[in-house]
């Protein structure tokens, strides 16, 4: 890959052109080194068996599983006292937000 100054004919300019084009090569053989190493590692065994170790099985992906209950079981008890109303999603207005930040109580300095 070479890289050319436009209208640079002085030694400043064609070093500085060598070093971009020396840089440029470099990055594109370490980018073709890396891309080279991926399709090796996905083309590759992950395990190197020795003669004497055994094929080892991989362990089995545990499942999450839901189960349900054939007899309906109380676990605990609701609090009468909580509004379970769903609640507005619209977002809040300056106004409502003016509104909420002076109604906040401060705990006292200790």
């Amino acid at each position: 890959m070479t890289v050319a100054v436009q209208g640079s004919t002085s030694v400043l300019g064609k070093r500085l052109a060598q070093d971009m084009t020396t840089h440029f090569e470099d990055a594109l053989t370490e980018y073709y080194r890396q891309e080279c190493l991926r399709s090796l590692y996905k083309t590759a065994r992950p395990r190197i068996l020795t003669p004497r170790a055994a094929p080892v099985a991989p362990e089995p992906t545990k499942r999450k599983r839901v189960t349900l209950s054939l007899v309906p079981q109380i676990i605990g008890s609701a609090d009468p006292l909580v509004d379970r109303s769903p609640i507005d999603v619209t977002p809040i207005s300056q106004l409502e937000m003016v509104v909420l930040l002076s109604q906040r109580t401060f705990p006292a300095q200790s």
